[in-house]
C-alpha cells in the first residue's frame, strides 16, 4: 500500500467531512466519508498495516472534529477515535474472507460494521473521561444511550455513503498499490495432467 496516497486521502476526506458534512446531515443524522475510505483499505491492506493506518486515519478524525463541550469550548483529544478505529479495523480485517472485495455493498456492510464499533467505543471512552475527570460528556444533558442510538443511526449513514464511495475508490485501485497475492492450496486442484 501506498501510504503517501492513504494520507492524501483521509486529509481530503477528513476536511470533507469536517467542511461539507453538514450537507449529507439528513435529520439531524451526519454521515461521514472516512469510514469507508478506512473500510477499503482494510479490505485490501495486510492486517498490521490496516490497524496502523486505520489509527492514523482515527488520529485525524480527532484533529479535524474538535467537541463542543456544554459551556461552548472546542475541545481536542486525540485518542477517542484512534482506539475506535483500531477496534473497527480489527473487526473488518478478518470478514476478508467472507466478502468479495470489489462489491460496493459488501463494502458498504463492512462500513456499518466499523462504523458502529467506533461509534459505540467514541461514546464507552467518552463515559469513562468524564467519569475520571468529574466532567460533563459532550453530549450532556442527553444521556450515553440516546448518543449510542444516535451512533447507530450515523453507521446506516456511512454505510449509504460508502456505496458511491467504495466504488469510486475501486476504480482508482492501481495508485493505492496494493499487493495481490493468490492463495495455493494443495490437493488434487494443483495436479496437472
Amino acid at each position: 500500500m501506498r501510504w503517501s496516497v492513504f494520507i492524501i486521502i483521509v486529509l481530503f476526506t477528513c476536511a470533507l467531512d469536517a467542511s461539507l458534512g453538514a450537507v449529507f446531515e439528513i435529520g439531524g443524522i451526519r454521515g461521514q466519508l472516512l469510514p469507508a475510505v478506512v473500510v477499503f483499505m482494510c479490505l485490501a491492506a495486510p492486517k498490521r498495516i490496516a490497524v496502523r493506518a486505520a489509527m492514523l486515519a482515527g488520529l485525524a478524525a480527532d484533529l479535524f472534529a474538535p467537541m463542543v463541550l456544554a459551556d461552548g469550548t472546542l475541545l481536542v483529544v486525540p485518542g477517542p477515535r484512534v482506539l475506535a478505529f483500531a477496534l473497527g479495523a480489527l473487526a473488518v480485517v478478518p470478514l476478508r474472507g467472507l466478502l468479495y472485495r470489489q462489491n460496493p455493498l459488501s463494502s458498504s456492510a463492512a462500513t456499518f460494521l466499523f462504523s458502529l464499533l467506533v461509534g459505540i467505543v467514541w461514546v464507552f471512552l467518552w463515559i469513562i473521561r468524564s467519569v475520571i475527570l468529574s466532567s460533563s460528556a459532550p453530549w450532556w444533558p442527553a444521556t450515553g444511550a440516546s448518543e449510542v442510538f444516535l451512533r447507530v443511526f450515523a453507521a446506516v449513514g456511512d454505510a449509504a455513503l460508502a456505496l458511491p464511495v467504495c466504488w469510486l475508490l475501486e476504480k482508482s485501485r492501481p495508485l493505492w498499490g496494493f499487493r495481490v497475492t493468490m492463495r495455493v492450496s494443495p490437493g488434487a486442484a494443483r495436479q496437472g495432467l
